[in-house]
Order: structure tokens, then sequence, then C-alpha cells
């Protein structure tokens, strides 16, 4: 409960009388009803709604919840399968609601909503920096990781978990800067070693071949498998290389869920499918994200950090 009192005041910024709506299915609720408990001790009025859990590839909620979105200060999506690149909540955002959405979270996440979030700001601010005017960026890893993409004009994204204005969406956990790389651009080798999307702890590493943004191939065992199934399974542009992120929170630890582990200082990720929320252009029913430990990055050939530490 200190966890979620903690990111509740000092990242959602929740004030008295607000009108929060929590949505949630069955196997959050009982951390959505947390959420709402903390929620209305701090004097908001709170609605609790659950719908049932959604597949991968048909994320959108039921018609009535995405009309509550609207017509809300804050939404909190404490649910199975991540809203966060869903219609309904960039057009919740459009009417001005501030969303944090919490996909897959469980009581392993909370020491990383426990992280001092003014002090997580401030750093990622300075990792930001490291994203200005690049035109290229390139990320290798011990276990085969070589990929190269462009994102030449795309803006950084900072999910530093702060909700802070009307429309504003983050992650909670938090902890990550990012970019929408250009859709064509990532040629490579990728391979998610800790947790993805659809799997989540990872035994046998996915090992994913990208050509011109897309990915041409998927090899390894059950796990590789399954990531598979849900790129087969959506639509053509899930194939589409859509976002790579530096891990930012300090407080996160390696658990095997992507919530929590993408955040986490010393990784980072990519995801695959749709990035409309986060700067870019490719729509997609899914998106798909894998984390890799331990990386090594360059930007526009200027090393920012070895084998997961940042360079000074």
């Amino acid at each position: 409960m200190d966890s979620i009192e903690n990111s509740v005041s000092n990242a959602i910024l929740l004030k008295p009388e607000e009108n929060v709506l929590i949505i949630c299915d069955k196997p959050r609720e009982r951390i959505a009803k947390m959420f709402s408990e903390v929620c209305e001790k701090l004097g908001a009025e709170v609605s609790l709604v659950r719908m049932n859990v959604r597949e991968e590839t048909k994320r959108e909620p039921p018609k009535p919840i995405v009309a509550a979105m609207k017509h809300s200060d804050l939404v909190l999506g404490i649910t199975t399968r991540s809203l966060t690149h869903t219609e309904a909540v960039r057009m919740a955002k459009k009417t001005g609601a501030r969303v944090a959405t919490m996909p897959g979270i469980t009581d392993e996440v909370f020491p990383a909503l426990g992280v001092n979030y003014k002090k997580m700001a401030k750093f990622c601010k300075k990792v930001a920096k490291f994203y200005k005017k690049v035109r290229e960026i390139k990320v290798e890893a011990r276990l085969g990781t070589n990929l190269i993409l462009g994102c030449r004009g795309r803006e950084v994204q900072i999910d530093d978990g702060i909700l802070n204005h009307r429309g504003s969406l983050h992650n909670l956990p938090a902890g990550e800067v990012g970019v929408a790389p250009l859709e064509n651009s990532a040629n490579g080798r990728v391979i998610f070693d800790i947790c993805a999307v659809g799997v989540e702890k990872i035994k046998v590493p996915i090992e994913i071949w990208v050509r011109k943004g897309k990915i041409i191939k998927i090899s390894g065992k059950s796990e590789a498998k399954k990531f598979k199934h849900i790129i087969e399974k959506s639509d053509k542009n899930a194939k589409t290389l859509c976002e790579f992120s530096i891990g930012t929170n300090s407080s996160a630890r390696l658990i095997g869920r992507v919530l929590n582990d993408e955040k986490a200082l010393g990784t980072c990720h990519v995801a695959f499918g749709d990035n409309l929320s986060i700067g870019g252009k490719n729509r997609s029913k899914t998106h798909l994200d894998g984390v890799i430990k331990s990386p090594t990055i360059w930007f526009d050939n200027k090393l920012i950090m070895k084998n997961g530490r940042f360079v000074d």
C-alpha cells in the first residue's frame, strides 16, 4: 500500500474530488481495489469497472467503458492486456483525461512503484538529451543482438510516470526513455533474453531477424512459437519494429514481467506493432515488447551504454 500511495500521490498527482475511472479485469481486480481504496482515501470520486480479459489482438474495451473514459479526469487501466496503444486511450487523452496503464501488474511489481519519481524524472531528462538530433541507433548484446535503426525527426518519449497535465499518458511502474523508429529503418537481429509480451519469463531466447523494419524470421523454442503466433494472428503491421526504449527505474528488479523489466535500469527493449501513441505512424492491433539485458548502445556512433551501464 505504501508503494501504491507513493504512485498515486507523486506520479498520478491525484487531486481531491477528481473523477477517477479504474478499469480492471478479474485477474487484476484485487490490485484495482487497492488503488481504489487509496484514491478514495485521498478524496477522489472513484468508479471501478470490470471487463472481460481481452485477447492480445482485441484490446479495445467495451463501448460503455470507452464512453466513461472520455468523461473522467483520471483513468487507471489495471488490466491483463495493455490499454496503452488503443483508440480508447487516444480518445480519452484528447478529451483531457490523464491516463496511467498497468498491464499485467502483480505484487512483484510493487517495489518499482515505490521509486522516487522526482529523482527518476530528473534522470529521464538526462537520458533524453542523448536522443537529441540522433539519426541512427545501434544496439548490441552478449547473446547476439545486433540491430541498427533510424529515428531522424522522431520526438523522444519520456515515461517518468508523472501525470502533470491534461491528456498525459504513462505506464506504471514508469521509467523509460525511447523513440518510435522510422518504420522502414530497422535492420539486423534482436534477441529477447528476459521477457516478452505474451511470453513473460524467457528460458530459451527468442531470436528475431528484421529487414527494412519488418520481421522476416523468428526462431527459438516454445517462447518463440508463442510470440510468433501472436504476430501471425494479428495484422501485417504487427511485424513492424515500432519502438526502442531504455530503462531508467533504479527500483525495478528483473522478475520476468514486461511491465516491470522494461523499466529496469540496465535494460533496453524494442517492440513490434502499433506506435501511434508514441509518435509513430504504424497502426496495428498489437504492441509487443521484448526486453534485452545489459545492452551496448551507440547513438550516431557515440557510445552511450556499455553492457547495461551508461557511459559518462
